[in-house]
């Protein structure tokens, strides 16, 4: 049996535990460093930094489903946690993070800031009370950073909402003094778009694609420190990578639902390892077609 040094020692923790919870291991949230996403964490840093302007720049970080582009907006909330502050008057939230809600407008986005920052609020209030109630509260627990995430949720409403709720992220950038960062996929340019002074301040930043390359077999090797199976398994193997590669398709999300149902399938039948036969048994479907796969007529 595996002395089990191949496994980080979170991982080794649960191997005495059901399969069922060593699959619960698996199938949590990750963050695995590479050089492409450091780059776009340095540029949220030095925007972090950024001092205060009326015209504050910001991202529009871009990428592909399941590419691994809301990781890295937690990624950079966990390096700059709330702060309880408990000998000061409030807590602070250095960077303050907000799901874009599904058919978005004034009153919704206001709702939302509120909602996070645990602010009681009433719901038919007027929006100029709502606006002036998140400008203090983000005042007050000194926010320095918006990220709004699914950005691409924006054209999912009326042209008249649509431009209102541009001119609310673009005002309370202004008024506060602080950079934004929109997230979504591609579909989030064309929102931004909309409106020309958040299209000049928003630089359009892409999530990689990975390439068989050095640097996708080391994110290969820290995936298999994560994966709870006895055995260590050959995932730099440069033909086990490459079936990887293929698979998800380059996306980081799509590699770890991937080496989730790896992980399930070594467990169940008990080879303890994920190799190139294994892959291969899973008839996966990469995710491009997945799309086009169509619901099969009536009978």
């Amino acid at each position: 049996m595996s002395d089990l040094e191949h496994l980080l020692p979170e991982v080794r923790a649960v191997m005495d535990q059901s399969p069922a919870m060593r699959l619960r291991q698996m199938q949590g949230s990750k963050w695995f460093n590479y050089a492409a996403a450091e780059t776009i964490l340095q540029r949220m840093e030095t925007l972090l930094d950024h001092p205060p302007t009326h015209r504050m720049p910001g991202i529009l970080l871009l990428g592909e489903s399941n590419s691994g582009k809301t990781s890295l907006g937690l990624e950079f909330m966990s390096r700059h946690p709330i702060d309880p502050n408990l000998e000061g008057d409030a807590v602070r939230v250095p960077v303050l993070r907000i799901e874009m809600p599904p058919n978005p407008d004034e009153t919704r986005i206001y709702d939302e800031i509120l909602l996070q920052l645990m602010q009681p609020f009433r719901t038919k209030d007027p929006i100029s009370v709502k606006a002036r109630q998140v400008q203090t509260a983000l005042k007050i627990v000194g926010t320095r950073m918006l990220i709004f995430d699914e950005f691409q949720a924006v054209l999912s409403t009326r042209n008249d909402r649509r431009r209102l709720v541009l001119e609310v992220i673009k005002h309370l950038s202004n008024t506060l003094q602080v950079p934004i960062v929109a997230i979504g996929t591609a579909e989030a340019h064309v929102a931004i778009s909309k409106d020309e002074q958040l299209a000049n301040r928003l630089h359009p930043v892409w999530m990689p694609i990975w390439r068989l390359d050095m640097e996708f077999r080391r994110l290969m090797a820290a995936f298999q420190a994560t994966l709870p199976l006895r055995e260590k398994s050959p995932l730099q193997d440069k033909r086990v990578a490459a079936l990887i590669l293929e698979l998800s398709e380059g996306l980081l999300g799509e590699m770890n639902i991937l080496l989730s149902k790896a992980v399930e399938e070594a467990i169940a039948t008990g080879k303890e390892c994920v190799d190139e036969q294994l892959l291969r048994s899973l008839d996966y479907i990469p995710p491009s077609q997945r799309r086009q796969q169509r619901r099969p007529a009536k009978a």
